[in-house]
């Protein structure tokens, strides 16, 4: 494992641990600190969802013309600039426009550590390496919220200094072992605002006329929909048809982060050398079972944890697979913004899921819900396997004029040796 990597997971680690500490009281502090009550202290998530998914795009974009490390560490220190400032905050117009700022810098986080990781591994390594990135992520998660409670013990505001206290954490990490972005592929010549403008509007133009990119998005987009009926809707769905106690309901998301803890690693490990489209389609076929399992929530508890189990497992062949495969087939300088458009299934889930499942859930049985994630968990695994069929020549993209010629069989940067 590089030292450049080991920067990138103590990234990845230090920014689910900022956000394990917040999620659990924002909506309390909005309501005693923030000055927002009622529905409306909703409306941070709703803005901050606003912000990722309206900048993710053109953050990919950007990070692809001034270098991913540059990005990387321009996103973690608006993150801890926006979220660390909410210490400060007790007006509602402040604290909304600083969620606003944080989610335009936090959409460029997540797909620009991607790309990073595709730059410093060669592509047998990618499937490790992001099942890696993944555990990281779940033991943040894990352990974020035992924190947060800890600092809301200072006050509700102390979460907020806390998340911006490790975000710098996070910064520092980027600063001193991601390398150069001269290091990690050839540099391009700086252009004006303009020219600059130009290649992000050529980036968002090429991934519309992408085929294999349009089939992962639409995939990945009715998986996380389906998802959001458990992470968003399940207290409600399930206690109709059995009674479940919010902690219960709670240690579900426990025994998915716990599962991937052990078994990510080990599963990554069985992957990295199968066929991409059987694996992808039998990720999303389990998280369909998984969920669909929730139908039979009256057989008792025990059930539950083994539908949720299924899903988890589902999940840790899915999403390494899906982001080592974009990582290897990405054209040359777009990769940042292929992670980016593939990272816009979780704000199209987080946008449709909550409602839809709700929605349904009045019209007719919650069994009938989680059923129904079996078939669209099917016709998203076919979608996906679908696009590792197409062949490289339909979607290859021409470099622009900065850009390399593309090599698809030979790593894009030279393969630093594992220690």
């Amino acid at each position: 494992m590089t030292f450049a990597f080991r920067g990138l997971l103590t990234v990845r680690l230090l920014g689910a641990l900022a956000n394990g500490i917040m999620l659990p009281f924002v909506i309390l502090w909005a309501h005693r600190v923030g000055g927002l009550s009622g529905a409306a202290a909703g409306a941070l998530f709703l803005v901050q969802a606003v912000g990722e998914f309206t900048g993710g795009l053109a953050g990919g974009a950007l990070a692809d013309r001034i270098g991913h490390r540059r990005m990387l560490l321009l996103s973690t220190t608006g993150m801890a600039l926006g979220y660390g400032s909410l210490f400060l905050v007790h007006h509602a117009v402040f604290a909304v426009l600083l969620f606003l700022a944080a989610g335009l810098f936090e959409s460029a986080f997540h797909p620009t550590i991607a790309a990073l990781i595709g730059d410093l591994h060669a592509e047998e390594d990618l499937h490790h390496a992001y099942g890696l990135t993944r555990v990281v992520s779940s033991i943040g998660g894990v352990i974020g919220p035992i924190l947060g409670a800890v600092a809301v013990t200072f006050s509700l505001s102390s979460v907020f200094a806390a998340a911006g206290v490790l975000l710098v954490g996070a910064a520092v990490a980027v600063f001193v072992a991601v390398p150069a972005d001269r290091v990690l592929g050839p540099e391009t010549p700086a252009e004006g605002i303009g020219g600059e403008a130009k290649e992000v509007y050529n980036s968002f133009t090429h991934i519309l006329r992408d085929r294999r990119l349009a089939l992962l998005i639409l995939g990945g987009s009715l998986l996380t929909i389906t998802f959001t009926w458990w992470e968003a809707d399940g207290l409600v769905l399930l206690n109709r048809v059995d009674s479940i106690s919010p902690t219960a309901y709670a240690a579900l998301f426990a025994v998915d982060a716990l599962a991937i803890i052990l078994f990510q690693l080990p599963v990554s490990r069985w992957a990295r050398r199968r066929d991409t489209g059987r694996l992808l389609f039998l990720g999303a076929a389990l998280q369909g079972v998984g969920l669909a399992g929730f139908a039979a929530a009256g057989l008792g508890y025990p059930v539950l944890v083994a539908a949720a189990l299924i899903t988890s497992f589902g999940m840790m062949i899915y999403g390494p697979t899906t982001s080592a495969f974009i990582s290897r087939h990405a054209p040359t300088g777009h990769s940042a913004t292929y992670q980016a458009a593939l990272s816009t299934t979780q704000d199209i889930g987080s946008a449709i899921g909550p409602m839809s499942g709700l929605a349904l859930g009045r019209i007719g049985p919650p069994a009938l819900i989680w059923l129904s994630a079996l078939p669209l968990g099917l016709l998203a695994g076919l979608a996906t396997a679908r696009a590792t069929r197409i062949p490289q020549k339909a979607t290859q993209i021409t470099p622009t004029r900065n850009a390399q010629p593309q090599q698809p069989d030979v790593p894009r940067i030279p393969h630093q040796p594992e220690s």
